[in-house]
């Protein structure tokens, strides 16, 4: 029997607002002390009443439309009403029957096959956070932060229509892309701010029906997900093939063991006992509000890559390692308005390479220690396409300005590192070096022209790289013909 998975995925993406999503408690709360940014709100407590964030509502509504979903005209708040320890209230203020936006969809690409899949987006409705429950494994105690509690997130829930964990892996990258890109937030699993469970069943190939799904939690990391998904579909069908019923349960991602844990049964559906929310009433929104939400929207990563690829005859390899970062792509556009004379792939090679490496080696992947301007990092590569200075003084140069954006032009002049045009300077180190190896020239004139590739060589060294080789060698043969 051959079996195919399939994938529904639930993203949490937490929003950078100002304040809390109910009250006026600051969204900082990452470097806060425990417990220090709590109000009557964020408890839930008698008498306390909440109030909409509308920097999440517009927010939401970013990335309902970047997700291809139709915004509500009317959306409201639910009581979404369950026990467990980091849920202070009781309830969490959620959105149940009328999510801001719904219908969306979002092509992800399986690169082993380029075959882009369309995945169905069902929801993305907004809530509140909880607190955060810390486990000391030393005495088997739990402590409890509160300060994440009320902070406003975005659920992003699909249908289940991927196929692989590549599939799955490739549209958490997008939509970590896209959440960036609109700066509604980090989205950064590491630290809690774009969180992901996974739905995951398999069911016999050609057939509809959908068999018990798991659902899996605690991945912190995109290829944690991947890995997780991957060891749930061979788990399940091993069970199958040995006669096991598939239990409709959560389990929990061990990453260091790499495999997944039974955590609660969920077997019966659980009520949440959905009521609307009392306290907070129903929210119209306006299409002259939605309109100028979309027309402030930032070129998202999709479409900038097909105009890099369009504009610039990128390859889509290379377009997609630029858009991949924003602060990359953001520096290749302002590199090009920084001088007509370049042009796009001689500046995503130098980027994507040159400037990647040095990124790598000083462990700045988002270029937070960057300092080099983009008409700085202009001027020296112009100083290379126009034959100024080499290629690998180049890049010398560029790693030592890279945090310092020390002017490329002055650095390159003062130091003599540019090519030299002076021809009588050129002639007389020509003539140096032929005068201090003879055995050189000896090997010239019995017939080895290899000879004059060690002069070259010489000559480089002796001008510090800044003669042309070219120029360098003609006036070699030139000399060695007279001797």
């Amino acid at each position: 029997m051959s079996f195919e998975p399939v994938i529904g995925l639930e993203v949490h993406v937490q929003l950078n607002t100002n304040s809390k999503m109910f009250c006026s408690c600051s969204g900082s709360y990452q470097e806060m002390e425990p417990n220090s940014l709590v109000c009557e709100v964020c408890l839930g407590l008698p008498g306390s009443l909440p109030s909409v964030n509308l920097e999440a509502v517009n927010s939401a509504i970013k990335l309902g439309l970047s997700l291809g979903c139709d915004i509500s005209d009317v959306t409201k708040f639910d009581r979404k009403n369950y026990v467990y320890p980091d849920l202070m209230k009781g309830y969490q203020i959620s959105q149940f029957d009328m999510p801001i936006a719904t219908n969306g969809k979002i092509n992800v690409e399986n690169k082993s096959s380029e075959i882009k899949s369309l995945i169905r987006i069902n929801r993305v409705h907004m809530e509140e956070d909880v607190a955060k429950l810390i486990h000391n494994e030393l005495n088997d105690s739990v402590f409890m932060d509160l300060n994440r509690s009320g902070m406003p997130l975005l659920e992003v829930v699909t249908e289940p229509d991927f196929r692989s964990s590549e599939e799955a892996e490739n549209y958490l990258i997008k939509l970590q892309s896209i959440v960036r890109y609109l700066g509604i937030g980090t989205a950064n699993m590491e630290e809690g701010s774009f969180r992901c469970d996974a739905n995951v069943s398999i069911r016999e190939k050609g057939t509809e029906k959908l068999n018990e799904k798991v659902e899996i939690k605690n991945m912190n990391r995109i290829k944690a997900v991947a890995r997780a998904i991957e060891y749930e579909i061979l788990r399940q069908k091993k069970a199958v093939a040995s006669g096991e019923r598939i239990v409709q349960e959560t389990r929990g991602w061990n990453d260091i063991e790499s495999k997944s844990i039974p955590q609660r049964s969920k077997e019966d559906a659980h009520d949440y006992r959905y009521f609307p929310e009392p306290d907070i009433p129903a929210i119209k929104i306006t299409a002259k509000f939605v309109n100028e939400i979309k027309e402030a929207l930032p070129e998202l990563p999709e479409d900038k890559q097909a105009r890099y690829i369009n504009d610039f005859n990128l390859s889509s390899y290379d377009a997609g390692i630029l858009v991949s970062n924003q602060k990359k792509a953001k520096f290749f556009d302002q590199v090009l308005n920084s001088s007509t004379k370049l042009d796009g792939k001689y500046v995503a090679n130098w980027i994507n390479v040159d400037l990647n490496a040095i990124s790598n080696a000083q462990k700045d992947d988002e270029l937070e220690k960057m300092e080099i301007s983009p008409d700085n990092f202009g001027k020296l590569i112009m100083l290379v396409k126009e034959n100024k200075v080499n290629k690998n003084t180049a890049k010398d140069l560029l790693s030592e300005i890279y945090s310092t954006n020390e002017d490329a032009e002055n650095i390159s002049k003062s130091r003599g590192l540019q090519k030299m045009e002076d021809s009588n300077e050129l002639s007389n180190i020509v003539e140096n070096a032929i005068k201090s190896n003879q055995a050189a020239v000896n090997d010239y004139k019995n017939g080895k022209e290899t000879a004059v590739r060690f002069l070259i060589g010489q000559v480089m060294k002796q001008s510090k790289g800044t003669a042309n080789p070219n120029s360098a060698e003609t006036e070699i043969i030139k000399q060695l013909k007279n001797e």
